[in-house]
């Protein structure tokens, strides 16, 4: 007997290995049918009689795991997992799995291409170029710029590899680890150390307990006048109305921003000229959606059959 499953993720790929694989395992109850992400008041109905998901970053919530009565095993196309009622879920007994070494390139790049859009002056020659304007501003150049990174796991390392490629001196701070793991880059004894340091500053850390803010008004302060902030993990860590005035003082003179407090986000930031922004895509390209694909589609099915993922 297969399977009965639900594909909940938004942007899942029919045509590929991975929902062959997964049409071969299990009997597939339901697949999100746009690029739309599905609602906590939609998601029970979504997931009616399935023992497993292919989840994205919808929100699992308490109730949604309530109603789920014959959910087993959650696997996430991706990383995180904050988006998931980790508490609710393991009082069920419900599984969660991730894809955590997959997003790492991907992410790392988009990364590089956010600090290099800010210095580089991308949005700006967009929007000028738009209105038929040719007016040259001075860019910044990467090499030579102390770059800090909070964070240095999978993608943080990764990060760091490639800013280190470019010329750039790397400090990082991570409670969870050693000064003495990565001996080529500088270890912060604290988070204000790095943020005095830094021209650059880099987020790769999960949410927070609460999704509290790691960065504030009185952390934002303290950074270096005209540096810039980057954050490819998760909107809540960087409080919204700091940084706006933080951008707005010239502290910070950019931000790249993936994530945000609320998704889809519609809030201040996205028409401040020192703002590049995308949707949440950092690990959306072909080549990594579909081995995220693959690996959360194996997990489940391992899972499911009672063997590790």
């Amino acid at each position: 007997m297969k399977f009965p499953v639900a594909i909940t993720a938004r942007s899942f790929d029919t045509g590929g290995p991975a929902f062959e694989k997964l049409s071969l395992h299990c009997k597939i109850l339901y697949v999100n049918p746009g690029r739309k992400r599905l609602t906590e008041s939609e998601l029970p109905k979504a997931l009616e009689g399935a023992v497993g998901a292919i989840a994205g970053t919808e929100r699992f919530s308490g109730p949604v795991l309530e109603s789920s009565r014959d959910l087993k095993v959650i696997s996430r196309i991706g990383s995180g997992t904050d988006n998931i009622d980790g508490i609710t879920a393991d009082r069920l007994g419900i599984r969660i799995l991730n894809t955590p070494e997959a997003p790492v390139q991907a992410v790392a790049e988009h990364t590089i291409a956010l600090i290099l859009a800010i210095f580089k002056n991308l949005r700006i020659y967009q929007a000028e170029f738009s209105r038929g304007v040719w007016e040259p501003h001075t860019g910044c150049l990467l090499s030579g710029k102390t770059v800090g990174i909070i964070g240095m796991g999978r993608i943080g390392k990764r990060v760091a590899t490639l800013l280190q490629s470019f010329g750039c001196g790397i400090l990082f701070y991570d409670p969870y680890l050693s000064s003495s793991v990565y001996p080529e880059w500088k270890a912060c004894d604290s988070l204000e150390d790095l943020l005095r340091a830094a021209e650059i500053i880099s987020l790769h850390i999960p949410a927070l307990e609460g999704n509290a803010s790691l960065l504030s008004d009185g952390e934002l302060r303290l950074c270096r006048r005209g540096s810039v902030i980057i954050n490819t993990a998760r909107g809540s860590l960087i409080q919204e109305g700091a940084l706006k005035r933080a951008l707005d003082e010239g502290i910070i003179a950019g931000a790249g921003l993936d994530v945000f407090p609320e998704e889809p986000y519609m809030g201040q930031l996205l028409t401040h000229q020192g703002v590049v922004a995308t949707p949440h895509v950092a690990s959306n390209t072909k080549e990594t959606r579909s081995q995220m694909e693959i690996e959360a589609v194996e997990n489940l099915i391992r899972a499911l059959e009672g063997g590790e993922p």
